[in-house]
């Protein structure tokens, strides 16, 4: 394998692990946060940072071929996977506004569409990057043919 191939690997990987870091940590803090003057400003941003938490956990696997750093890399899915309780009380937060009181997450007017889509979209990319992370901290051993 060429200098330039892993290179590439190894930064494609770092920098998918700080996407999904950035997500989660933000998520996770999302309940103690409180509203700022725009109002839903970070739920906005955590819905549009949420397809690129999903393309960032797909990108895990470009490390693959390195085995060794792979093994190494992999062991930073574990303190995402404790951060998962603290998103999901945010999630809930979220939930208890918008659908169980009919008010916006920021304010006491109706909630907006894309509110109320939030809460399931999050959750459900939540459990797929949980699945994804606990699939890579298997140990397997990877073809470099």
């Amino acid at each position: 394998m060429r200098f330039a191939e892993v290179f590439l690997r190894l930064g494609s990987g770092l920098v998918a692990w700080m996407l999904l870091y950035a997500w989660v940590l933000w998520l996770a803090a999302l309940h103690a946060l409180a509203c700022g003057p725009d109002g839903d400003e970070m739920h906005r941003l955590l819905l549009g940072m949420a397809p690129l938490a999903v393309a960032a956990v797909f990108l895990l696997r470009v490390t693959c071929p390195l085995q060794e750093v792979h093994a190494i890399l992999r062991w930073l899915a574990l303190p995402l996977l404790l951060l998962i309780p603290f998103c999901l009380r945010s999630i809930w937060g979220v939930v208890r506004a918008v659908h169980l009181n009919s008010v916006a997450a920021c304010s006491e007017m109706a909630p907006p569409v894309w509110q109320q889509l939030w809460s399931p979209l999050q959750l459900a990319i939540l459990l797929f990057i949980a699945y994804m992370l606990v699939r890579s901290l298997r140990v397997k051993r990877f073809d470099t043919n």
